[in-house]
């Protein structure tokens, strides 16, 4: 018997109703995966884009930033645009769920060189922290710390002056003639000039030379644009102390020898800003002589023997000038100008690789008054090495300055790479910002916005 079958309406509206299901399930599970692809391949244009980090910043100075400038000057927005499409293309038109993209730019970019180097800032603090740790930055800001206590102490010592009397019964210095004064000797010594003074014996200074108009921290910038998160902009007591440590690790001083980079004296220059090697290494060198004539004066006013002979030494001056009237003010004269003999001694040693204390002893203290023409060693076993003195010269230096003036060096320096002729600090980026349009298989469109920044 021959059986056949049916169909009710009820049945066929039913099935027409979960086939509409399936199909509104199918499209929304296309759209979805088109969504998805879409995500994807801005992701993986992003990721690639960035993985394109100049390589010889990174290599060099720990700094991963990428160069917006394509091997030009100026900043390339319309290079990166391209750069990021070429790297998401491959994914979006892959599958069944092709998507390609109707438009793409820039709205918004954060360059190294904004905000006084910020950028660059936080980058150097984060490779110290993972690189020295806390506990590495605790010694040196404790180091800091006595210091300055130690320094405002000498200040204040030296402020006080010298009790300018001089005892009855005080024997004169047999040493001292008309051929051995040592107000003579001083003042020759300040008329010669003072750099040549504290070199080590033999020792060249280097004659390199910039032009420092056209560095980052002196020329007019390119800057960012855009409404891009902003970068943290409240500092620890320790960030000063984090870039200077990065400065002191990845740039070369005078005690290092001669280096490869445009300059050889690369901390003194972020120290002084001068133009040469000989100017930098000139404003250092004045500048710690300035630190030691206060810590100087400051143990000869307090300390028994070298008070003694300071008073010998004025009455010998009193007798051989037949002038006893003010020679209790030649007590500070010969103060100073001891103090200043000595503080040359003191840098040439600092200069020569050795150590000098903040606080003299008799041990460390190098210059005879009765004969201060005699050359000193270059010798210093214990105290500040010239390292520790200049990072207190950091302590009295502005950060953002110093940010700056290290960004002057890296880039002069990545200029000298072959190919990187054109290589700029404010071309480099830190941070992006992209909108997208990007249209599917079936004309479907979407805007997405991403950013990315290395911050992260």
């Amino acid at each position: 018997m021959k059986k056949t079958g049916s169909m009710t309406v009820a049945m066929s509206l039913m099935m027409l109703v979960l086939l509409s299901l399936v199909a509104a399930g199918l499209q929304a599970s296309r759209i979805a995966c088109a969504r998805a692809q879409a995500v994807n391949g801005i992701d993986t244009g992003l990721y690639s884009l960035f993985s394109e980090y100049d390589q010889e910043l990174l290599e060099s100075y720990h700094l991963f930033f990428l160069d917006g400038g394509y091997g030009q000057r100026t900043l390339n927005t319309g290079q990166m645009v391209n750069q990021i499409e070429h790297y998401m293309n491959p994914v979006l038109s892959s599958g069944l769920t092709r998507c390609r993209i109707l438009a793409s730019g820039v709205d918004g970019v954060r360059l190294a060189s904004d905000n006084r180097g910020k950028a660059v800032e936080q980058q150097m603090i984060r490779y110290m922290k993972g690189n020295l740790g806390v506990a590495g930055i605790e010694r040196v800001k404790d180091m800091l710390s006595q210091a300055s206590d130690i320094m405002k102490n000498q200040e204040a010592i030296q402020e006080g002056g010298i009790s300018e009397t001089i005892p009855e019964g005080t024997e004169p210095m047999d040493e001292i003639s008309e051929s051995n004064n040592p107000l003579d000797i001083i003042t020759n010594i300040k008329n010669n000039g003072f750099l040549g003074m504290v070199l080590p014996t033999g020792a060249l200074v280097s004659e390199k030379e910039i032009e420092t108009e056209s560095v980052v921290s002196n020329r007019v910038l390119q800057t960012g644009m855009g409404n891009l998160p902003e970068l943290m902009q409240d500092s620890s007591a320790l960030d000063k102390l984090w870039v200077q440590e990065y400065i002191m690790e990845h740039m070369s001083s005078y005690t290092d020898g001669d280096t490869h980079g445009l300059l050889d004296y690369e901390v003194e220059y972020i120290l002084g800003g001068k133009d040469s090697d000989k100017s930098n290494l000139s404003y250092v060198a004045n500048r710690l002589l300035l630190i030691r004539e206060v810590s100087n004066i400051a143990y000869l006013y307090t300390n028994g023997q070298r008070r003694a002979e300071l008073e010998a030494c004025a009455a010998a001056l009193s007798f051989l000038t037949l002038i006893p009237e003010g020679m209790a003010l030649v007590q500070a004269i010969l103060a100073a100008g001891w103090a200043y003999v000595e503080s040359l001694a003191d840098v040439k040693i600092l200069l020569s690789g050795g150590k000098i204390p903040l606080v003299k002893d008799n041990n460390s203290w190098k210059t005879q008054l009765s004969n201060l023409s005699a050359s000193q060693s270059d010798s210093g076993s214990y105290g500040f090495s010239y390292e520790d003195y200049l990072r207190i010269l950091f302590s009295m230096h502005a950060k953002e300055k110093a940010v700056m003036r290290a960004m002057d060096i890296i880039e002069l320096n990545i200029q000298q790479a072959d190919g990187k002729e054109n290589f700029s600090m404010d071309a480099c980026v830190d941070a992006v910002s992209f909108v997208f349009q990007i249209q599917d298989s079936e004309g479907k469109t979407w805007q997405a916005e991403r950013m990315y920044t290395y911050d992260m």
